[in-house]
């Protein structure tokens, strides 16, 4: 069995153990000339991150695929259609919800985006880089007493959540699939999408990327929130109608934004030459964008590539 690492950088030791376990292993990089194509012409499991969009031409170079493993939750990375079609087999962490739960670092990256909005610490650095002491032009707001409203309310707004109340926050969520009492447990006092928009200082995005909830908030959804609060987004995106943050800032609908996602990413950053968000946040400073570093510790990366380098020999095993 040949497997293809796309992005070995900082790997998993003992996740390659595991694959290496189960047949040989490449590094992608490496690879050069014939022996590149060779592989990519013999592959039988793609391993990534987020790094490369799997779309229908990057799998065309590997026609014997038979599975692709990711340590993500979210696939908009892969064309799942195109998956479907060749009868490749996805192994990620979508549905894990028990192994999830150990895993807090999207969770903690909200908070911190949370602070930095609400206390400017970004600028405010900036501004003393560049030789200033102006303590009176970054004056922010305090969390006690603050509602943070949850547009969906999964694993990640109830740790979020957790993290918000020992600050002294109200916690409010929608989520349509979860129960009044199931928040109530996470001290989430469960309301209509309305009543969070309008009463939230602040709303985190924490809703799983589907067909369903491509495009899910809208600008109307923008025009409901106060025009003193943040909006978060460390899901998806595409979860965002296209465009409809952008008008939100440009339009001082809401106060600022943090977004640790952007729509089409590229790992060459060659998707923000064109995006207007970061056309604004070049120019503003209330807008803040990360590159989807969610998930990037070395802890919960260490632990999902091991997560799911079993998952695939597990799977293997029971379909040899």
């Amino acid at each position: 069995m040949i497997i293809v690492i796309l992005e070995p950088q900082d790997y998993s030791r003992a996740a390659i153990k595991t694959y290496r376990s189960l047949g040989v292993v490449y590094f992608w990089p490496a690879l050069k000339g014939r022996k590149k194509r060779l592989v990519e012409k013999t592959a039988d499991i793609l391993v990534v991150r987020l790094k490369y969009q799997l779309d229908r031409t990057f799998l065309a170079r590997f026609p014997k695929l038979r599975m692709i493993a990711t340590p993500t939750t979210g696939l908009n990375h892969i064309d799942l259609e195109e998956a479907r079609d060749r009868y490749i087999e996805i192994i990620s962490l979508r549905g894990h919800t028990s192994f999830l739960s150990q895993i807090p670092s999207t969770a903690e990256e909200t908070m911190g985006l949370i602070f930095d909005l609400m206390r400017n610490l970004p600028w405010a650095f900036e501004d003393v880089k560049a030789g200033y002491w102006r303590r009176d032009l970054w004056k922010g707001h305090q969390l006690l007493g603050k509602t943070i409203g949850f547009f969906g309310c999964g694993r990640l707004a109830k740790i979020v959540a957790r993290y918000a109340q020992a600050f002294g926050m109200r916690a409010i969520g929608y989520d349509p699939y979860v129960s009044k009492r199931d928040l109530a447990r996470a001290g989430i006092e469960k309301v209509g999408l309305s009543y969070l928009l309008r009463h939230a200082d602040i709303v985190s995005l924490h809703v799983l990327l589907t067909d369903k909830t491509h495009n899910l908030m809208q600008e109307k959804h923008f025009k409901m929130m106060k025009r003193a609060a943040y909006f978060v987004n460390t899901a998806r995106a595409e979860i965002v109608a296209h465009d409809a943050l952008v008008t939100a800032l440009k339009r001082k609908w809401i106060a600022g934004a943090a977004i640790d996602v952007m729509w089409d990413e590229r790992g060459d950053g060659s998707h923000l030459k064109h995006d207007p968000l970061w056309t604004y946040a070049k120019r503003h400073t209330n807008l803040i964008i990360v590159p989807h570093v969610g998930g990037a510790t070395y802890e919960a990366m260490q632990v999902t590539e091991d997560f799911i380098a079993d998952l695939c020999k597990r799977y293997i095993r029971r379909n040899a």
